[in-house]
């Protein structure tokens, strides 16, 4: 009798420990099926950095996005915040400009791409100075900060997709800050999906998970 009651004794406690546990997350699921909008929205728009514009000697923009990117790196330009469209980017890609024309297979650098792009929305040829440089965003802000340096610029406009730019502040800010360098992150809004409801589509929901994946992994290695 006494093994029996032990063992009772120990089933009741756990059943007591998991009824607890049971309606606490039953409490959290109900919150989160009433605020699921505002919940996930919140989880984007913590991801967005973007900071007040200001006159620049440049105006970068990250590899990764040949249209969203430059289209925004253009409007600050027409807008007059810099005289300077400077596209990044070594990852190879399929040049979709040229697939009309038959040439399938050709691929080049992000940075080429871009400056291609911009040349037929109309922005002077002279305006755009490529630098295929950098496959991650640590290597293309070892670039920029590099570029800045040899040119002696004190201000400059980086862009990106808006989900990006948290992770950008902690990788540029603080190491630009150190040579004297001001960073203006500006966000690029998405073709393919909303930043408001991102969860609506595949890209959408894509792009945050991988963000705060890679902002995870930054955070560990000390970016």
């Amino acid at each position: 009798m006494e093994f029996l009651d032990k063992c009772w004794f120990r089933i009741s406690k756990f059943y007591r420990k998991w009824r607890k546990t049971s309606w606490v997350l039953c409490a959290i699921l109900v919150l989160f099926i009433l605020f699921n909008k505002p919940i996930l929205r919140g989880a984007g728009q913590f991801l967005i950095k973007e900071m007040p514009l200001e006159k620049a000697d440049a105006i970068f923009v990250l590899g990764g996005n040949i249209y969203d990117r430059p289209l925004a790196a253009k409007q600050l330009y027409e807008d007059g915040w810099s005289d300077k469209i400077i596209p990044l980017g070594a990852n190879y890609g399929m040049d979709q400009l040229v697939w009309n024309s038959g040439n399938e297979d050709k691929c080049i650098p992000d940075a080429l791409l871009m400056q291609e792009f911009l040349e037929l929305n109309n922005v002077p040829s002279e305006v755009i100075i490529p630098l295929p440089k950098g496959t991650s965003t640590k290597e293309e802000s070892d670039a920029i900060l590099k570029h800045s340096i040899e040119n002696n610029y004190k201000t400059v406009i980086v862009v990106s997709d808006y989900f990006h730019l948290r992770r950008i502040n902690n990788v540029f800010t603080a190491k630009f800050a150190a040579e004297g360098i001001k960073v203006i992150l500006r966000g690029a809004k998405s073709s393919v999906y909303n930043e408001d409801t991102w969860w609506g589509s595949e890209q959408g929901l894509i792009m945050v998970n991988n963000e705060y994946i890679k902002l995870m992994y930054y955070t560990l290695k000390g970016y």
